[in-house]
């Protein structure tokens, strides 16, 4: 299958009513607190219409100059098509721009494509988690993965 044609675009309000394709009611909640608190940058990926089939939380002010990559998401019949690899490259083209040259983030062990995804890209895990937040399983086990980028000239 071929990827339908997306553009990657900072989040803008009207979005949010779309998050719920990405998860239930309490991630929602947590992305729109998010946008209001403007304290991450929201990438989606639009299609044609210009509704989101994608979207990635960016934090780029982390104390230790790493970006952090939070809540990435394609919808559901649209994955492994291209989406969220175009997502990532745009995630790690904003934190170069940045002059940031570490990205991280977290992957539960109930989501191995995703796993296998940040692997492809060239995330290495350097340690082992439980992810706690609202609507989580319990427990909830998996790996934080960094990948270093070259910061943009």
């Amino acid at each position: 299958m071929t990827a339908p044609a997306v553009t990657i675009r900072r989040c803008e309000a009207r979005d949010l009513e779309h998050f719920g394709r990405f998860g239930p009611p309490a991630h929602v909640r947590h992305c729109r607190e998010r946008y209001a608190r403007n304290d991450v940058v929201i990438l989606v990926a639009v299609d044609e219409d210009d509704v989101p089939l994608g979207k990635v939380h960016v934090c780029v002010d982390q104390p230790d100059q790493t970006a952090l990559i939070e809540a990435a998401a394609v919808v559901e019949p649209l994955r492994g098509r291209g989406i969220g690899t175009a997502l990532m490259h745009a995630a790690e083209e904003l934190a170069r721009e940045r002059g940031i040259g570490i990205v991280q983030l977290g992957v539960e062990d109930f989501n191995p494509a995703a796993r296998r995804l940040y692997e492809r890209l060239g995330y290495r895990s350097y340690a082992r988690m439980d992810f706690v937040y609202e609507g989580a399983p319990v427990p909830n086990p998996g790996v934080m993965m960094r990948k270093q980028i070259g910061v943009a000239a």
